[in-house]
């Protein structure tokens, strides 16, 4: 009884479609929404009373179905070379970005530099205002240049015999006093000027012309060109596994980019909170630093395992069970369910040993609708 009621529900709902397909061009764009939503859901309710049919009529005909083909897409198993691969999250860092700052207070008078800007180790990026440091540098110079002529007239005196000692000790000491009063104004002036510690880009510039800039207050940002490295936290389980010099692969998948390196350093500390520890990749391709930037997620890829000839499938095509994994082999044309053993998965593939040998039809897509014994038939080649 339950059976014929559904067959009836199945056939009232196709007639409500085929009464339902009237000409709809001319209903308002909302109209046409709300219909498709509702053709949608009637859609889903039929394939739900189809789901439930079936599984009644299965209940009492145990060969229902095996007789109707069913499509399904599939692929030639081949050997072909296969490398699993332990995938640790990490972030890109470069050790060399800085927030430059003043070393004296003074408003700022000059920036010689934008943001995005490449500069030189040593480069004037910022000046403060320091007119009354030059006037005063000035004038100790003009003193210099008299006191200098002193000296050495008063030395040449000396030296001849003529005039006293006292006369030349003093010349000598005035001239050292104003030479060394102007080293250090000259140092004074120096620190009025923000200067680029080594080569690299301007990130920032938080600094603005007049605004008065104060010692440890954050004026411009550089970012180094050169000492990247990709970090990355790991669990203490995987200590014997990592090492330095080990064979890695880098993916920045924000860039789209993968490039190939090693570990330059494992960290002997492990962090008592999270029991990781650090791992840093040095090695990083010219054409790809310049695509970098502070922060970015990273992925550390350490091959696991690597075989030269494996059976690869795609891992949609495994049916587990409990602590069992199964495929369909096609057999003329109908699907026998083997089990199989995955030896290890890696980005949406499994390698497989098991009843399968090289040139075995495998179904995949449509491997969860057949059943051991099913007829199928093989619409799509997956390659």
């Amino acid at each position: 009884m339950p059976r014929i009621l559904l067959i009836t529900a199945v056939l009232i709902g196709l007639t409500a479609c085929q009464s339902s397909s009237q000409n709809v061009e001319s209903l308002p764009l909302e109209e046409k929404k709300r219909r498709l939503e509702k053709l949608r859901q009637d859609l889903l309710n039929l394939q739900a009373q189809i789901t439930e049919l079936e599984r009644l009529i299965q209940a009492e005909d145990s060969a229902f179905g095996l007789a109707r083909q069913i499509p399904v897409s599939f692929i030639v198993l081949k050997p072909r070379p296969f490398a699993a691969y332990l995938q640790f999250q990490g972030s890109v860092d470069n050790r060399e970005v800085i927030n430059l700052s003043a070393k004296i207070l003074a408003p700022v008078s000059r920036i010689y530099v934008r943001e995005g800007q490449n500069v030189a180790a040593g480069q004037i990026l910022l000046e403060q205002e320091a007119e009354v440091l030059r006037k005063n540098l000035a004038e100790l110079k003009t003193r210099l240049e008299l006191t200098r002529t002193l000296y050495e007239k008063q030395k040449k005196l000396y030296e001849e015999g003529i005039g006293s000692e006292v006369q030349y000790l003093t010349t000598k000491n005035n001239k050292e006093a104003l030479e060394a009063s102007i080293a250090t104004l000259e140092e004074q002036l120096r620190n009025a000027q923000i200067r680029a510690p080594f080569s690299g880009q301007v990130d920032a510039i938080q600094a603005r012309v007049g605004e008065i800039l104060s010692p440890g207050v954050p004026a411009i940002r550089l970012v180094s060109s050169g000492q990247w490295e990709i970090k990355s936290e790991i669990p203490e389980s995987f200590l014997s596994t990592v090492s330095a010099g080990k064979e890695v692969e880098v993916h920045i998948p924000d860039l789209g980019v993968s490039f190939p390196s090693q570990i330059a350093n494992v960290s002997r500390n492990i962090n008592p909170l999270s029991r990781t520890f650090t791992v840093i990749v040095r090695e990083v391709p010219a054409d790809i630093k310049a695509q970098l930037r502070p922060n970015l997620i990273a992925y550390i890829r350490i091959p696991q395992s690597k075989a030269t000839e494996a059976l690869i499938v795609p891992i949609d095509a495994i049916q587990f069970q409990d602590t069992s994994a199964y495929a369909y082999v096609v057999r003329g044309d109908r699907a026998r369910r083997v089990r199989v053993r995955v030896v290890s998965t890696e980005r949406g593939e499994a390698a497989i040993v098991g009843p399968v040998k090289s040139g075995d039809t495998l179904v995949t897509t449509g491997a969860a609708l057949v059943t051991d014994g099913q007829r199928v038939q093989l619409v799509a080649e997956n390659m």
